[in-house]
């Protein structure tokens, strides 16, 4: 499976604590000025600083909360938004979406915050980010936590391929097809776009009736790029494979993976193995742990972290 093929292929202030569950806590926000446009971020919690990697390719980062923010408590959390999407704006070329250009990012964002070191924590699609980050810049990682990570390479491709189409039923994948074929994919109308996450990420769930837990009302600028996002990210990254490079980042890595991923757990498990520190922590939830099970998620990176030294 190729990067461009993930998910795609389914349509596809200080900073305050986190308050009651389900209530979205406002935080630090900002814009990062680029060469190319300006990159929008938010700094909810408090403590050691954590950059947290949506998903997508083609996404923003408010599918993520509030669930993730319960890690704010014990935490600083720097939210943003990838290149192109939500409240980040940048030119829709080549030049300016690249996976060179999302890894520089983050580092101008830790740069610009103010931070020596980070924990570095990629869902999905922004496993691979987090994972691109850390080869080009080890020294300002002191850890990275990979949550349901798509694979670094195409070796579980196929299998991959099969457990995403097996986990949608017939009715969602009418709907689906429905919606691609509609006038208002054509025109990336935001309410169609939305329905589409919404109706292909159910069968990645444990519980498929969760997925109404998700903020994925997309907003337009979202809607519209989305889609030229996954196209020129894929296409910087092309046919790529990592796994020959695991076994030299030495970087203190927690690898968290829901059993009711379609993701192959077999892949999670030979990701985590390949790396010199990995660590492999099973929960008992689809592909958005955040959602389904915010205890165990925190147990989990909270254990981890305090193991890793400053």
């Amino acid at each position: 499976m190729k990067p461009r093929d993930w998910w795609v292929g389914a349509a596809f202030a200080a900073a305050l604590l986190v308050g009651p569950a389900g209530v979205l806590a406002q935080g630090r926000q900002g814009l990062l000025s680029l060469p190319e446009g300006r990159l929008f971020y938010e700094v909810v919690g408090q403590g050691d600083p954590v950059v947290v990697i949506h998903g997508g390719p083609g996404l923003d980062h408010q599918y993520l909360r509030p669930g993730m923010d319960v890690l704010a408590s014990s935490l600083s959390l720097i939210y943003y938004d990838q290149r192109g999407t939500g409240r980040s704006e940048v030119d829709m070329d080549s030049a300016s979406v690249n996976l060179d250009a999302f890894i520089q990012d983050i580092d101008q964002l830790r740069q610009a915050l103010g931070y020596e070191r980070i924990t570095v924590l990629g869902h999905s699609f922004g496993g691979l980010i987090a994972l691109g980050y850390a080869f080009a810049h080890p020294e300002s990682v002191r850890a990275l936590v990979l949550m349901d990570t798509a694979e670094p390479g195409s070796r579980w491709a196929s299998e991959t391929q099969r457990s995403l189409a097996a986990s949608r039923t017939p009715a969602d994948s009418a709907e689906l097809a429905d919606l691609v074929a509609s006038p208002g994919y054509e025109k990336r109308d935001p309410e169609t776009m939305s329905r589409i996450y919404q109706v292909a990420f159910r069968g990645t769930m444990r519980d498929p009736q969760r997925v109404t837990d998700l903020r994925l009302s997309l907003g337009r600028r979202t809607a519209q790029n989305g889609p030229d996002v996954a196209r020129l990210l894929g296409g910087s990254m092309g046919d790529f494979d990592w796994w020959d490079r695991l076994p030299g980042l030495d970087v203190p890595t927690l690898v968290v993976h829901g059993r009711f991923d379609p993701l192959p757990l077999a892949m999670t498990e030979a990701l985590a193995k390949a790396l010199p520190q990995g660590r492999l922590e099973v929960l008992e939830t689809g592909h958005f742990p955040y959602v389904e099970d915010p205890a165990g998620l925190t147990a989990a990176v909270a254990g981890f972290l305090a193991g890793v030294g400053r």
